[in-house]
């Protein structure tokens, strides 16, 4: 076998690991490309183009990918399992930033009471002062 016959071969291979799920190098989840094809086959980028029929046929698979019947039946429940997650997060995450915002203004409230607390006792100790310069002149 000649180099090309080889390298024609691995990526064959790869395409066919590729679309049975199967991968050795890539995740089984990746979408097919000619990228995710010249990965597996452990081949550099752009060497598929060399091989224009394969080009081709991964091109063509790929728009049969995206047709209807190839969506697996269970996906339209998992999919509304993850619609239904979102939303939930969704609403959890409005609950928790209405209660950051209503914790914040309490804290801008308990931050004002404090300062006029210490204020008070500054004025307060400012009176005591005067107080005690009165008593001990007298």
């Amino acid at each position: 076998m000649t180099k090309s016959e080889v390298t024609r071969a691995r990526i064959e291979e790869a395409l066919d690991r590729i679309l049975n799920k199967a991968t050795t190098i890539v995740p089984y989840s990746q979408k097919l490309s000619v990228k995710a094809v010249e990965e597996e086959a452990g081949l550099g980028s752009g060497s598929i183009y060399y091989y224009e029929d394969i080009a081709e046929k991964i091109w063509a698979l790929k728009k049969q990918s995206y047709s209807v019947s190839m969506i697996p039946e269970h996906s339209s429940d998992a999919l509304s399992k993850l619609r239904l997650r979102l939303k939930k997060e969704i609403k959890l995450k409005r609950k928790y930033k209405s209660e950051v915002a209503e914790l914040r203004e309490r804290l801008s409230n308990m931050a004002s009471q404090h300062n006029s607390f210490a204020l008070t006792i500054e004025e307060y100790k400012q009176r005591v002062a005067e107080l005690e310069y009165q008593l001990t002149n007298e």
